[in-house]
């Protein structure tokens, strides 16, 4: 305490900041504190070679976890369920270092949408290249083969957000992951994804100038149109007679 009061007179800048980092620091509930403890279990089971090098003393610990859970809440990961899909994923990995968040956040996203069936972004990149490479041998989109029903709205979308905005690759593949995270909220609550429609052709004439000019086809149009021509047969009948 009087190393406070008398930081706080001096105004020591230094010893105040110095003192806040030893005061623990609460930036979430007290549940999502412990399921991350848990997670930190036994992600330290999977890559024990975390322990000498990103998580060496109990300081690198809690600032690990603080940044792990900030970024679950930003990211919508919030349930068991999508955690124990994140460590499906990192027990499949070949090596033993640790995930960045960014990482196992992928994984928790990739495994839950496998789960549900839904194809991985990658996978959809590729759908998307391979409709770039193919789709004249098709006379619709909806006529081409698409390897899952998701693929047609993801892909045509993107598609079109590529033209409208000279998408490098990089950006294409953004887009693709934003889109199917909206589709896999779609699935979460349940409204499933529709199919792809064959639309039926217009086979109808394109509108004629008249058409364009009097779309309602009114009485009076018409006889305005019948009089003008009335006054060039006259027109011509009288230069003939010369």
């Amino acid at each position: 305490m009087n190393k406070l009061i008398s930081a706080v007179n001096n105004r020591d800048a230094g010893m105040l900041a110095h003192m806040m980092g030893h005061q623990p620091q609460r930036v979430v509930n007290a549940d999502a504190e412990k399921l991350v403890d848990a997670l930190f279990e036994n992600l330290l089971r999977i890559f024990p070679a975390a322990q000498n090098t990103v998580l060496r003393t109990a300081e690198d610990v809690a600032a690990m976890k603080r940044q792990w859970i900030l970024a679950f809440a930003e990211n919508g990961i919030t349930t068991v369920e999508q955690l124990r899909a994140g460590m499906r994923m990192a027990r499949q990995q070949g090596n033993d270092f640790w995930p960045s968040c960014g990482k196992f956040i992928g994984w928790c996203r990739e495994s839950a949408r496998l789960a549900a069936g839904l194809p991985s972004d990658d996978d959809v990149m590729a759908e998307f290249q391979r409709y770039a490479r193919e789709r004249n041998q098709y006379a619709t989109p909806e006529a081409f083969p698409w390897a899952h029903d998701v693929m047609y709205w993801v892909v045509l979308d993107v598609r079109h957000l590529m033209r409208q905005h000279n998408y490098t690759e990089a950006e294409v593949l953004r887009s693709i992951k934003f889109h199917m995270r909206k589709w896999e909220r779609e699935m979460e609550a349940e409204r499933g994804i529709p199919k792809p429609v064959m639309q039926l052709a217009d086979k109808r004439r394109p509108p004629s100038a008249a058409d364009l000019l009097d779309p309602t086809g009114s009485a009076a149009f018409r006889q305005s149109g019948e009089a003008f021509l009335a006054r060039i047969r006259a027109r011509q009948q009288g230069g003939a007679g010369k």
